[in-house]
């Protein structure tokens, strides 16, 4: 076996030479090195030169099954080349493990693929000269070759990595690099701290970085897994675009607790992010965890695919990411390959708590719900730029409820079963047009500086008790608006909002249309009494709203009584009374409080007297209805 490059080995120790002998007299294949051997090896090889020159790297020759021919030192007497691996037992290298122990000090590249379609999908047919021990690659990680210099890493590319890649708690000063390798069984990169981790193209049952601490970039792309661990783990940044990651096979249930353990693909529970997390058109099967999460940068989803389905459990969304925070916004846009692929989430997103600056921005997402009939629950989420949810499509409900957003809230083209932004504080605008549709809106308690919408938008069911908003887009004839508010239950505020908003405008015509509908509306739920009073003071004055009614009534009614007395004069009560007048006296009888000398002069009988009294109550209860509406009016905030 070989040492680092330019490094040999003269005097062996006794003990280490006897080993040598033994292998080459009975023809074994491996050799185990034991601790103390490999201490004499450390000791003498920095003072002695090896009579066997050693070979470059792309000269190495192919493994065979005789030590003598593998390892020439074995079979020569001479002084004999090794390898330090710092107090750790491990095998004889192959040969290819010889070219990667040699590649490592340098971070060279060791690449046994045959082609550009070499990958892992033919690693079946792969020859064992291909085969490299997760063991081996340990042992070079974690300290194996002091002469590695500050580029020293693993490079390796279309190898098969034998065995589960372990390197839990291990501190790892250099970089690791697979391309279109496969892994029998993982790696475990358990609380390790290291370098950069980068995977492209590769096939690996496990990637378990839980606590780990990681300086630089944690790359798994378009690789194949079977689930992704980054519990509390730090990053530097991530990237896992073009990958498809399945959770593994759920935990059996445990009888003696009470939770389960989901079936997570992708478990990021408290990961920290110093800078972008970056997932592009990922097939995830399984949920996607990153609940507590902290992003310095971007995160980004564009394209990509969960689907978390377990009937025989509680519901648990797809995406669930509550307490999330993202300093430089949240993507989840159409990927980037040339299918364009909508970003699709089966079983719902829950970002409830999150605080996302720079926006939130899902255009043309589609969100099936997670069998509790909820799409995207995102309550109490605080985002410091856009929320955009145009063009989704959401089979469940939308939930917005006590959302803080400082900027527009889009869903414009957006098909959702049901929106619920109740408590919600949108600086920006809300709208709701161009194709938005939806069976009920909620926005009770909600407020805006903008609402935008149009007659085609408007939803079946609608909930405005409490909905504030500065402007209102379009705002045509009050009679169109008010279709709009009779799609909900009545409520005073929704039409005193809607007829400030006019009267800020200077529309006062359409403002007191609003109010009037209002109290229209009210009467339809009042009692009998309160609906005949009212119905009174509609005819009357329009609840107040229409004072020219009044007049109205007032001139028809005197016209109507000087006709009728002009022809049935009544008897005089005494002598000396004024000259009699028909509209004088028709006057004096319909106006409360007014005397003008008519109706204490003349003694109205028969019809006379009835139509006197009649005039008399018409006057009083113009009177009173007048009187009521201009209060109602005038009292109004």
């Amino acid at each position: 076996m070989t040492v680092g490059t330019g490094h040999v080995v003269a005097n062996l120790a006794p003990l280490a030479v006897d080993e040598l002998e033994k292998v080459n007299r009975n023809g074994h294949k491996r050799l185990q090195y034991r601790p103390s051997v490999l201490d004499a090896f450390v000791a003498a090889w920095p003072s002695t030169r090896c009579r066997h020159a050693l070979r470059q790297t792309e000269d190495l020759p192919a493994a065979t099954d005789r030590p003598s021919e593998q390892f020439p030192c074995a079979a020569d007497p001479a002084p004999r080349c090794s390898s330090a691996v710092s107090s750790l037992e491990i095998s004889t290298l192959t040969a290819t493990e010889e070219r990667l122990w040699h590649a490592f000090p340098t971070g060279a590249l060791v690449d046994l693929r045959s082609g550009p379609g070499d990958g892992p999908d033919q690693a079946a047919s792969w020859p064992r000269t291909r085969d490299i021990r997760a063991e081996v690659i340990a042992a070079l990680l974690t300290g194996s070759r002091p002469d590695a210099n500050v580029g020293a890493g693993v490079k390796l590319a279309g190898v098969r990595v034998v065995g589960r890649l372990v390197l839990a708690h291990a501190q790892i000063p250099y970089a690791l690099d697979f391309e279109q390798c496969s892994f029998d069984d993982g790696m475990d990169l358990s609380e390790a701290e290291t370098r950069s981790v980068r995977l492209r193209s590769c096939h690996l049952t496990e990637l378990q970085a839980s606590r780990a601490q990681i300086r630089g970039e944690f790359q798994a792309a378009n690789c194949r897994l079977e689930g992704i661990g980054l519990y509390a783990a730090r990053v530097f940044e991530i990237e896992i675009s073009g990958s498809t990651v399945t959770a593994p096979p759920p935990e059996p249930p445990n009888p003696d607790g009470d939770w389960t353990p989901p079936r997570a693909a992708v478990y990021g529970d408290l990961l920290v992010v110093d800078t972008a997390m970056y997932c592009h058109d990922v097939l995830v099967d399984g949920q996607f965890r990153l609940p507590g999460a902290r992003i310095g940068g971007y995160l980004e989803l564009d394209g990509t695919r969960i689907s978390h389905e377990e009937p025989h459990r509680p519901p648990e969304p797809a995406l669930l990411a509550q307490g999330l925070r993202v300093d430089t916004g949240m993507f989840a846009r159409r990927g980037n390959t040339a299918a364009r692929n909508r970003f699709t989430v089966i079983g719902g997103v829950d970002l409830s708590g999150a605080t996302i600056k720079g926006g939130l921005i899902l255009p043309d997402a589609d969100l099936m719900d997670d069998r509790s009939g909820t799409a995207l629950r995102a309550d109490h989420i605080s985002v410091e730029g856009d929320v955009d949810l145009s063009g989704v499509t959401a089979s469940g409900a939308v939930r917005l409820d006590s959302a803080r957003v400082v900027g527009p809230l889009t869903l414009t083209g957006a098909h959702l079963s049901t929106l619920d932004a109740s408590s919600a504080r949108i600086e920006g605008a809300v709208v709701c047009n161009n194709g938005f549709s939806a069976h009920s809106v909620d926005l009770r308690r909600a407020r805006t500086a903008t609402f935008e919408d149009d007659a085609a938008s408007w939803p079946a069911r609608l909930h405005l008790d409490g909905f504030v908003y500065d402007d209102l887009m379009p705002l045509p004839t009050a009679g169109t608006r008010l279709q709009w508010l009779a799609r909900d239950v009545y409520q005073p505020q929704p039409y005193e909002q809607l007829a400030k908003c006019y009267r800020a405008v200077g529309r006062d015509g359409e403002s007191r249309r609003v109010l009037l509908a209002q109290q229209r509306r009210r009467r339809e739920a009042a009692g009998m009494p309160a609906k005949i009073w009212g119905l009174l003071q509609d005819v009357t004055v329009g609840y107040g709203y229409r004072p020219w009614l009044a007049g109205l009534w007032l001139l028809g009614l005197l016209a109507a009584g000087s006709v009728y007395f002009a022809s049935h004069r009544p008897a005089p009560l005494g002598t000396g009374g004024p000259h009699f007048n028909a509209v004088a006296y028709t006057l004096d009888l319909l106006v409360p409080v007014v005397n003008l000398g008519q109706s204490g002069a003349w003694n109205p009988s028969g019809s006379s007297q009835v139509l006197a009294y009649a005039l008399i109550i018409s006057g009083w209860t113009l009177a009173t209805t007048l009187v009521a509406g201009v209060t109602r009016i005038l009292v109004r905030p």
